[in-house]
């Protein structure tokens, strides 16, 4: 195990050759940080930092294909940012300390993020999608499903939900005030929210307000798939 402290920018060394993981990187990154992803191929998985881990630690941990020998994941700098470089793997474990967005761009396979501690904007080419957080995302995937569960009550300007080929599910609090578009080229949409829409031919769009509706917005659309758009209630 290697550690990369954000301020120091250390080098990084050589694979240690050991079973998957083969690569595992920790440093320091400070509340207000972004850490931005970027995988060409591979299953993604990201999570807050472990329990009894000091809230600030980030590991990335990456798990070699079992035909290739992948260099391990590249760590740079970029202000105060982190930047993750990494090629086709079998997999790669992400943990986003409390406080820092995150930030991803994957070419194939599925990326998952569960209850980090910030926000979080993801582009995916191919493979599902599915984010859980209480903060909010955005999202785009070319070919994949789409799950998203957020938990803010407000979020800057509009927030964007695009796939090519696929369906989408959003999960949001059934109090936010916000307004809406949905859209289909090709499905159905179907939401929990008092919406109604219009549909021509294949395609269906719905345009609203939730609880009064304001400055924020969520726009959804896929051009062959369905929309779910559902209410995420409070836990007692």
């Amino acid at each position: 195990m290697k550690r990369f402290f954000l301020l120091l920018l250390l080098a990084p060394v050589g694979a240690c050759g050991s079973p998957a993981p083969y690569s595992t990187t920790e440093g320091i990154l400070r509340p207000g940080a972004s850490l931005i992803v970027n995988l060409e191929r591979g299953r993604l998985d990201v999570y807050q930092p472990a329990a009894g881990q000091r809230r600030d630690l980030f590991t990335v941990s990456a798990t070699a294909l079992r035909d290739g020998k992948a260099p391990p994941p590249a760590l740079r700098a970029r202000g105060r940012n982190l930047v993750v470089d990494a090629g086709a793997l079998a997999s790669l474990l992400v943990r986003v300390p409390t406080g820092v967005n995150l930030a991803v761009r994957s070419g194939e396979g599925d990326v998952n993020v569960t209850d980090i501690g910030g926000n979080a904007r993801i582009a995916a080419r191919r493979g599902n999608v599915t984010l859980m957080l209480p903060g909010y995302a955005e999202a785009t995937v070319a070919q994949g499903t789409l799950a998203v569960t957020m938990g803010a009550m407000r979020w800057p300007g509009t927030l964007r939900f695009s796939v090519g080929r696929g369906d989408v599910v959003l999960r949001v609090p059934a109090t936010a005030s916000f307004g809406v578009h949905l859209h289909t080229g090709d499905g159905t949409l179907f939401t929990e929210f008092a919406l109604r829409g219009n549909s021509a031919g294949t395609a269906e769009t719905i345009d609203g307000t939730v609880n009064g509706g304001g400055p924020q917005q969520i726009w959804a659309q896929t051009q062959h798939g369905a929309i779910r758009l559902l209410r995420l209630q409070p836990q007692p």
